[in-house]
């Protein structure tokens, strides 16, 4: 249940974002709010940091196949591997949120710019961006309970059955 609260809270918050972001930019243009952070308008007909520009109504269809993927593939994840099962519903959270954009209005709301990295972007990617850092880290330092499981029979087989004369 707290996987389909994280999607539906990644969603929401770009949503809510890019919501924010419109009404502000309409009536008042961008904003530096640190020198570290700006805000300003930008729309994306491409894909993430802007590249491939025009190809959005493809991106718009691909998305939609990696969200069902990704979705199916979740279901079957073991709640074992929770940091994975974290990762993958912000991401589809995220690609939600852009998806809604590129459906909508075949564009997606970029907002958000740092002199730390090159490129605009939103709510929407830092939600992908921290979802695949998270299923990255997932398989490092999780493993699936079939994979513990195997683990500890490999261990167990090693060490031999000491009442058998013949095993070591």
């Amino acid at each position: 249940m707290l996987i389909y609260f994280l999607m539906l809270a990644a969603f929401a918050a770009d949503r809510i974002t890019k919501w924010w972001a419109s009404s502000y930019f309409a009536s008042r243009g961008g904003i530096e709010l640190h020198p570290l952070l700006h805000l300003q308008p930008a729309y994306n007909h491409g894909i993430a940091f802007g590249m491939f520009q025009g190809i959005g109504p493809v991106i718009g269809w691909l998305s939609i196949a990696v969200v069902v993927a990704l979705f199916i593939y979740i279901r079957r994840v073991p709640r074992s591997m929770w940091l994975l099962r974290i990762g993958i519903a912000l991401i589809i959270g995220g690609a939600m949120g852009n998806l809604v954009d590129r459906v909508t209005s075949g564009e997606v709301l970029d907002f958000i710019s740092t002199p730390i990295r090159p490129g605009i972007f939103n709510v929407a990617d830092v939600m992908i961006n921290l979802g695949l850092i998270l299923s990255i880290l997932s398989l490092f330092v999780q493993r699936s309970s079939d994979e513990a499981v195997a683990a500890v029979v490999e261990q167990d087989s090693g060490q031999g059955d000491l009442s058998d004369p013949n095993t070591g």
